[in-house]
Protein backbone atom coordinates (compact mmCIF):
# COMPACT_ATOMS: atom_id res chain seq x y z
CA UNK A 1 0.00 0.00 0.00
CA UNK A 2 1.71 3.17 -1.22
CA UNK A 3 0.39 5.82 1.18
CA UNK A 4 1.63 9.25 2.24
CA UNK A 5 -1.74 10.74 3.23
CA UNK A 6 -4.97 9.46 4.79
CA UNK A 7 -8.31 11.26 4.79
CA UNK A 8 -10.85 9.69 7.11
CA UNK A 9 -14.58 10.05 7.28
CA UNK A 10 -15.74 10.11 10.92
CA UNK A 11 -19.12 8.43 11.53
CA UNK A 12 -18.98 4.73 10.70
CA UNK A 13 -15.31 4.98 9.69
CA UNK A 14 -13.30 6.22 12.66
CA UNK A 15 -16.10 5.84 15.21
CA UNK A 16 -19.13 3.65 15.75
CA UNK A 17 -21.58 6.54 15.89
CA UNK A 18 -24.04 6.19 13.02
CA UNK A 19 -26.75 4.97 15.42
CA UNK A 20 -26.74 8.40 17.04
CA UNK A 21 -28.06 9.95 13.83
CA UNK A 22 -31.15 7.77 13.55
CA UNK A 23 -34.12 10.14 13.89
CA UNK A 24 -31.79 12.78 15.32
CA UNK A 25 -33.50 15.86 13.92
CA UNK A 26 -36.80 14.83 15.49
CA UNK A 27 -35.08 14.22 18.83
CA UNK A 28 -33.50 17.66 18.55
CA UNK A 29 -36.84 19.29 17.76
CA UNK A 30 -38.32 17.62 20.83
CA UNK A 31 -35.35 18.84 22.90
CA UNK A 32 -35.99 22.47 21.95
CA UNK A 33 -39.70 22.12 22.68
CA UNK A 34 -41.20 21.62 19.23
CA UNK A 35 -44.15 19.24 19.06
CA UNK A 36 -44.50 17.93 15.52
CA UNK A 37 -47.74 16.77 14.01
CA UNK A 38 -47.85 14.03 11.38
CA UNK A 39 -48.12 16.81 8.78
CA UNK A 40 -44.96 18.41 10.19
CA UNK A 41 -43.05 15.12 10.11
CA UNK A 42 -44.07 14.58 6.49
CA UNK A 43 -42.72 18.04 5.63
CA UNK A 44 -39.35 17.28 7.24
CA UNK A 45 -39.05 13.74 5.93
CA UNK A 46 -36.10 13.31 3.58
CA UNK A 47 -34.63 16.77 4.16
CA UNK A 48 -30.95 17.23 4.95
CA UNK A 49 -30.05 18.90 8.24
CA UNK A 50 -29.51 22.39 6.83
CA UNK A 51 -32.86 22.39 5.06
CA UNK A 52 -34.58 20.92 8.12
CA UNK A 53 -33.31 23.71 10.37
CA UNK A 54 -34.30 26.38 7.86
CA UNK A 55 -37.78 24.89 7.56
CA UNK A 56 -38.11 24.60 11.35
CA UNK A 57 -37.26 28.27 11.77
CA UNK A 58 -39.85 29.27 9.17
CA UNK A 59 -42.55 26.77 10.11
CA UNK A 60 -42.45 27.44 13.87
CA UNK A 61 -41.40 31.11 13.72
CA UNK A 62 -38.33 30.42 15.88
CA UNK A 63 -36.50 33.44 17.30
CA UNK A 64 -33.08 31.80 16.86
CA UNK A 65 -31.14 32.39 13.65
CA UNK A 66 -30.19 29.47 11.44
CA UNK A 67 -26.61 29.77 12.69
CA UNK A 68 -27.80 29.61 16.31
CA UNK A 69 -29.96 26.55 15.58
CA UNK A 70 -27.01 24.90 13.85
CA UNK A 71 -24.79 25.53 16.89
CA UNK A 72 -27.48 24.23 19.24
CA UNK A 73 -27.87 21.09 17.16
CA UNK A 74 -24.18 20.25 17.18
CA UNK A 75 -23.90 21.02 20.89
CA UNK A 76 -26.57 18.35 21.33
CA UNK A 77 -24.63 16.00 19.04
CA UNK A 78 -21.48 16.63 21.07
CA UNK A 79 -23.27 15.61 24.26
CA UNK A 80 -24.47 12.39 22.63
CA UNK A 81 -21.04 11.61 21.15
CA UNK A 82 -19.32 11.95 24.50
CA UNK A 83 -21.67 9.33 25.94
CA UNK A 84 -22.41 6.98 23.03
CA UNK A 85 -19.68 7.17 20.34
CA UNK A 86 -16.76 4.72 20.50
CA UNK A 87 -13.70 4.21 18.27
CA UNK A 88 -13.97 1.48 15.64
CA UNK A 89 -12.16 -1.77 16.36
CA UNK A 90 -8.35 -1.49 16.11
CA UNK A 91 -8.48 2.07 14.76
CA UNK A 92 -6.07 3.50 17.35
CA UNK A 93 -3.48 0.81 16.61
CA UNK A 94 -3.88 1.56 12.91
CA UNK A 95 -3.44 5.30 13.44
CA UNK A 96 -0.27 4.56 15.39
CA UNK A 97 1.07 2.52 12.48
CA UNK A 98 0.30 5.35 10.05
CA UNK A 99 1.99 7.85 12.33
CA UNK A 100 5.09 5.65 12.60
CA UNK A 101 5.18 5.47 8.80
CA UNK A 102 5.07 9.27 8.56
CA UNK A 103 1.62 9.36 6.96
CA UNK A 104 -0.19 12.72 7.23
CA UNK A 105 -3.79 12.38 8.40
CA UNK A 106 -6.96 14.45 8.20
CA UNK A 107 -10.70 14.13 8.64
CA UNK A 108 -13.40 15.00 6.09
CA UNK A 109 -16.82 14.70 7.67
CA UNK A 110 -20.45 15.73 7.54
CA UNK A 111 -20.44 16.34 11.31
CA UNK A 112 -19.65 19.73 12.82
CA UNK A 113 -16.06 20.06 14.01
CA UNK A 114 -16.72 20.88 17.73
CA UNK A 115 -18.45 17.54 18.30
CA UNK A 116 -15.53 15.70 16.68
CA UNK A 117 -12.93 17.65 18.61
CA UNK A 118 -14.60 16.73 21.91
CA UNK A 119 -14.82 12.98 21.33
CA UNK A 120 -11.35 12.78 19.76
CA UNK A 121 -9.93 14.48 22.84
CA UNK A 122 -11.84 12.06 25.07
CA UNK A 123 -10.11 9.07 23.47
CA UNK A 124 -6.69 10.70 23.07
CA UNK A 125 -6.96 10.69 19.26
CA UNK A 126 -6.89 14.39 18.38
CA UNK A 127 -3.14 14.66 17.80
CA UNK A 128 -3.18 12.15 14.95
CA UNK A 129 -4.97 14.63 12.68
CA UNK A 130 -3.49 17.83 11.27
CA UNK A 131 -6.71 18.88 9.51
CA UNK A 132 -10.39 18.44 10.37
CA UNK A 133 -13.03 19.89 8.06
CA UNK A 134 -16.78 19.40 7.81
CA UNK A 135 -18.97 19.73 4.76
CA UNK A 136 -20.67 22.64 6.54
CA UNK A 137 -17.39 24.53 6.86
CA UNK A 138 -16.40 24.07 3.21
CA UNK A 139 -19.94 24.64 1.94
CA UNK A 140 -20.37 21.45 -0.08
CA UNK A 141 -21.76 18.00 0.69
CA UNK A 142 -19.87 14.82 -0.13
CA UNK A 143 -21.67 14.58 -3.42
CA UNK A 144 -18.85 16.96 -4.38
CA UNK A 145 -15.11 16.43 -3.69
CA UNK A 146 -14.51 19.84 -2.07
CA UNK A 147 -14.15 18.63 1.53
CA UNK A 148 -11.59 16.00 0.48
CA UNK A 149 -9.68 18.51 -1.61
CA UNK A 150 -9.54 21.03 1.25
CA UNK A 151 -8.18 18.39 3.63
CA UNK A 152 -5.70 17.22 0.99
CA UNK A 153 -4.40 20.76 0.58
CA UNK A 154 -4.00 21.15 4.34
CA UNK A 155 -2.13 17.88 4.91
CA UNK A 156 0.02 18.56 1.85
CA UNK A 157 0.31 15.09 0.34
CA UNK A 158 0.06 13.96 -3.28
CA UNK A 159 -3.42 12.84 -4.35
CA UNK A 160 -1.94 9.75 -6.03
CA UNK A 161 -0.69 8.45 -2.67
CA UNK A 162 -3.52 9.80 -0.51
CA UNK A 163 -6.22 7.34 0.50
CA UNK A 164 -9.78 8.21 1.48
CA UNK A 165 -11.36 5.97 4.12
CA UNK A 166 -15.17 5.84 3.83
CA UNK A 167 -18.08 3.67 4.94
CA UNK A 168 -20.72 5.44 2.82
CA UNK A 169 -21.11 4.37 -0.79
CA UNK A 170 -22.14 7.77 -2.16
CA UNK A 171 -19.13 9.48 -0.56
CA UNK A 172 -16.73 6.78 -1.73
CA UNK A 173 -18.07 7.22 -5.26
CA UNK A 174 -17.28 10.94 -5.10
CA UNK A 175 -13.74 10.35 -3.86
CA UNK A 176 -13.01 7.59 -6.39
CA UNK A 177 -14.40 9.60 -9.31
CA UNK A 178 -12.11 12.47 -8.39
CA UNK A 179 -8.85 10.55 -8.38
CA UNK A 180 -8.50 9.33 -4.81
CA UNK A 181 -7.63 5.80 -3.76
CA UNK A 182 -10.45 4.49 -1.55
CA UNK A 183 -10.52 2.15 1.41
CA UNK A 184 -14.09 1.01 1.97
CA UNK A 185 -14.98 0.33 5.60
CA UNK A 186 -17.83 -2.01 6.46
CA UNK A 187 -20.49 -0.45 8.65
CA UNK A 188 -23.94 -1.94 9.17
CA UNK A 189 -25.51 1.45 8.48
CA UNK A 190 -24.56 1.18 4.77
CA UNK A 191 -27.06 -1.15 3.06
CA UNK A 192 -25.09 -1.21 -0.21
CA UNK A 193 -21.82 -2.35 1.29
CA UNK A 194 -21.28 -4.99 -1.39
CA UNK A 195 -21.32 -2.24 -4.03
CA UNK A 196 -18.88 -0.31 -1.86
CA UNK A 197 -16.69 -3.41 -1.74
CA UNK A 198 -16.62 -3.57 -5.54
CA UNK A 199 -15.91 0.15 -5.89
CA UNK A 200 -13.12 0.48 -3.34
CA UNK A 201 -9.46 -0.21 -4.04
CA UNK A 202 -9.39 -2.01 -0.69
CA UNK A 203 -12.35 -3.14 1.41
CA UNK A 204 -12.12 -4.11 5.07
CA UNK A 205 -14.28 -5.09 8.01
CA UNK A 206 -11.56 -4.25 10.53
CA UNK A 207 -8.43 -2.10 10.41
CA UNK A 208 -6.15 -4.98 11.33
CA UNK A 209 -6.84 -6.34 7.83
CA UNK A 210 -4.78 -3.56 6.19
CA UNK A 211 -1.15 -4.36 5.40
CA UNK A 212 0.85 -1.15 5.22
Amino acid sequence: MNITGAIFDFDGTLFDSMHIWKGIKYKFFDRIGLKLTKEDEDAFNGLFLRDSLILAKERFNLKESYEELFSMFFEYIKELYLVEAEPKNDIIDFLEKLKAKGVKMGIATATGEPALEAVLQKYGMRNYFSAIYSTYTVGAAKTEPKVYDVVLQKIGTDKETTWVFEDALYAAKTAKANGYNVVGIFDKSEPNWEELKNLANIFIHDYKEIDL
